[in-house]
Parts: C-alpha cells; sequence; structure tokens
C-alpha cells in the first residue's frame, strides 16, 4: 500500500476512527497512571473531549513510517520505543514553549529522561504501538469496508469537526491563560 494513496472517503473514516481511538486510549491510559500514581481522577489532555491527540499522532507517524511492510512486533515494540521517546521528548518542549506551561513530567519515575519522558512509559506505548498495528488499524480497515460509502463521509466530517471545535476552543483557552 503506498503511503501517498489517494484519501478515498472509507479511507478518511478510518483515519479518523484511529485518532478518536488512538487518542481515547492516551486518555485512558493516562487518566488510569494518574488515579494510581496521585489516587485522584485528573481529566488528562487539553481537549475537553476524552482524547488526548498526542497518541493519535504518534500512531500516526508510527504508521506513515512502518506502513509498508509487514513487522514482527518485536519489531515494531522496539522501533515505537525510540520513537515515541524523541517524539514525546520534542513535543514536550514544543507545548512548553507555546504555552508556558509544562503539561506533563516524569521526575519521579524510575528511568525518567530529561523529566519530559521515562523509558518506563516508552516502552508502555510499545506495546500500544504493537495493539495499534496489529488490532486497531486492521480492525477500522474493517469496519471502514463494511459501512456504506455515504455513513463513512457523514461520520468522519462529523467527528472531524467536533474534534477540530475543540482543538481551536481549547487552544484559545490556553492561549489566553498564558
Amino acid at each position: 500500500m503506498n503511503a501517498m494513496k489517494k484519501i478515498n472517503s472509507r479511507n478518511f473514516f478510518r483515519y479518523v476512527f484511529e485518532f478518536v481511538v488512538a487518542g481515547f486510549i492516551g486518555w485512558l491510559y493516562e487518566v488510569g497512571i494518574t488515579l494510581v500514581i496521585n489516587h485522584y481522577f485528573e481529566n488528562r489532555g487539553i481537549l475537553h473531549l476524552p482524547i488526548v491527540p498526542i497518541y493519535s499522532v504518534g500512531a500516526f507517524i508510527l504508521l506513515a513510517m512502518l506502513r509498508e511492510k509487514k513487522r514482527s512486533p518485536v519489531f515494531i515494540f522496539l522501533f515505537a520505543l525510540v520513537v515515541t521517546t524523541l517524539f514525546e521528548l520534542g513535543s514536550a518542549y514544543l507545548l512548553e514553549f507555546l504555552f508556558h506551561k509544562q503539561f506533563w513530567t516524569y521526575h519521579s519515575w524510575y528511568f525518567s529522561i530529561l523529566d519530559r519522558s521515562s523509558l518506563i512509559s516508552s516502552a508502555i506505548f510499545g506495546v500500544l504501538a504493537v495493539a495499534y498495528f496489529y488490532v486497531l488499524h486492521p480492525l477500522s480497515g474493517k469496519l471502514s469496508e463494511k459501512l456504506p460509502k455515504p455513513v463513512c463521509v457523514g461520520a468522519g466530517l462529523t467527528i472531524s469537526a467536533v474534534i477540530i471545535t475543540d482543538f481551536v476552543i481549547s487552544v484559545y483557552q490556553l492561549l489566553k491563560d498564558r
């Protein structure tokens, strides 16, 4: 499959679906970790929706880098461990620069990397990447093929509009508060 393949209505829905699911899994992971470590619920991420977009973007980066060939789970895990560590470090510094706020810290984690990442979290991201390539991506392909094209278009556009609206409102609030 060519990475530059034309985006049709089914592919559009597929990637919107994957964006939502990956971001929701990231939200569940972060809320769960906060609950276990700090013993309280904290709504994680910048959006009002239960989606943490950095997980979705990270998944798409890995997909763009690894999609051409079938890879072993061990390769995907190790590759994702390295790529997500670099992505998380870069994202942390970029967000801090843009919003004058630190969104996360790993200062109390073992194997912390500059307090912006951790080998433990990167290993978890590696496991999530294997699940993405072996479960979510194939599942979204099957789902998008089974749904009628008008449903793919309508659902994809509606969900995208909701996420973009939430993103614009959330970024506006962050910029206003800095």
